[in-house]
């Protein structure tokens, strides 16, 4: 039975729950303090009904842990939750975003933590200099003054919710006051990509360039495949006879100089689709490339079958190909797009040129069409006019016919 005693302006009400291994008695409190305008009669039939709800939420596993910090349950929650449950890449996001996370609010406890604490952490990120991956534009200069985009900020706010909320799945909170916190609104981006004319150029510019980096490039911009799962390609993925390439991995890199490779997250992200014959050319002519490497580094070489790999045939880390993308746009006289921008431009010629969406959206791997609607509706808009137009046409027939 729950026993309550005067503490302060309140009174604490204690839960017995037995004793541990070693004897030690266990039990939960929380502090109840009444209304000032309560009499004493009231506060004492109050208190009696808070005795009986505190402790039947004791019974249920849903009382609070008045002591619990969020620096102590976040870490508990990485090792439980995080190591169990998140990728090996989220698991090291999720780490770096603690560390900041843990420096504004892990000293508080969880039943203190305020929608008003949150926003005042989230504008705290909000400071120039912050982010400690600083990233400059194609003249040098430091973008958004070195300070965490709003959809980094985003980030964090979306993990403080998750650990809030296995809090109170856990039944160490009642609530999530994530919830009523108002994390950056993060501005709406058009899309970067290369249009029909930009991206001939660009595929005769590559002509000159060496080959390994000439394929590469040329083969996202024909599949439009993220940059992991070019780095993840076997040769045994490449079916030469049926000109079809199979995505069955990705190859991440994720810090200390460490590459792992993963499944893809979700079904539809293993597919296969058909490769055009310059693309399949470009590919032969690669391997024999690579054979000849190969051979010339000998016993040097580490035998995987891996497409693009280091000079000693080790994988390839995909920030090798990111950066020398980089240095071959500011050089080419082009408008100057990221290496992800290639798959965008992918997408927006195939659109352009009639393919449905539903083909668009199984060759990117997207889990669904709807996905693929809400990041192109640019190049759909180009289409719906087209649509009119058509419509417009046939009807002007008909009645001219009529």
């Amino acid at each position: 039975m729950a026993t309550a005693r005067k503490k302060g302006r309140g009174y604490e009400i204690r839960v017995s729950c037995g004793t541990d291994v070693n004897g030690k008695r266990l039990g939960k409190s929380k502090i109840w303090i009444p209304e000032p305008t309560m009499t004493p009669r009231q506060i004492e039939k109050e208190l009696e009904r808070q005795k009986v709800l505190f402790e039947e939420e004791v019974k249920n596993g849903v009382s609070p842990d008045n002591k619990m910090r969020f620096i102590d349950f976040s870490k508990r929650w990485m090792e439980e939750y995080g190591k169990v449950n998140l990728a090996v890449k989220t698991y090291a996001r999720y780490e770096i975003y603690l560390k900041r996370i843990n420096l504004g609010i892990g000293h508080l406890k969880l039943k203190d933590i305020t929608p008003l604490h949150l926003n005042a952490f989230y504008r705290s990120l909000e400071v120039a200099g912050l982010n400690e991956h600083k990233r400059y534009d194609e003249n040098g200069k430091l973008i958004n003054d070195g300070k965490l985009a709003p959809k980094t900020i985003l980030d964090h706010h979306r993990v403080i919710s998750k650990i809030l909320a296995t809090a109170v799945k856990w039944g160490l909170l009642e609530k999530n006051v994530a919830e009523r916190a108002d994390p950056p609104k993060v501005p709406h981006r058009e899309i970067s990509y290369l249009n029909e004319e930009e991206t001939r150029e660009m595929l005769l510019l590559l002509e000159n360039e060496p080959i390994q980096y000439k394929t590469m490039i040329t083969i996202l911009v024909y599949t439009g495949i993220r940059r992991g799962e070019l780095c993840g390609l076997e040769w045994k993925d490449i079916d030469f006879e049926k000109q079809i390439m199979s995505v069955n991995r990705s190859s991440q890199y994720v810090g200390n100089k460490q590459l792992i490779t993963k499944e893809p997250k979700t079904k539809s992200g293993f597919r296969k689709f058909t490769l055009s014959a310059t693309a399949c050319d470009m590919l032969k002519e690669y391997r024999s490339w690579q054979l000849q490497q190969r051979f010339m580094v000998g016993d040097i070489w580490e035998d995987n079958d891996r497409l693009f790999t280091s000079w000693n045939g080790r994988p390839i880390y995909p920030d090798t190909i990111t950066d020398w993308f980089a240095k071959f746009m500011k050089k080419s006289g082009l408008p100057y797009v990221t290496l992800h921008s290639l798959r965008h431009t992918n997408a927006t010629l195939m659109i352009a040129e009639g393919t449905d969406v539903c083909t668009v959206s199984k060759r990117l791997g997207h889990a669904n069409t709807a996905t693929t609607l809400n990041i192109y509706a640019h190049a759909l808009k180009s289409k719906d006019q087209a649509a009119a137009d058509t419509i417009e046409n046939v009807l002007n027939r008909m009645v001219k016919i009529s």
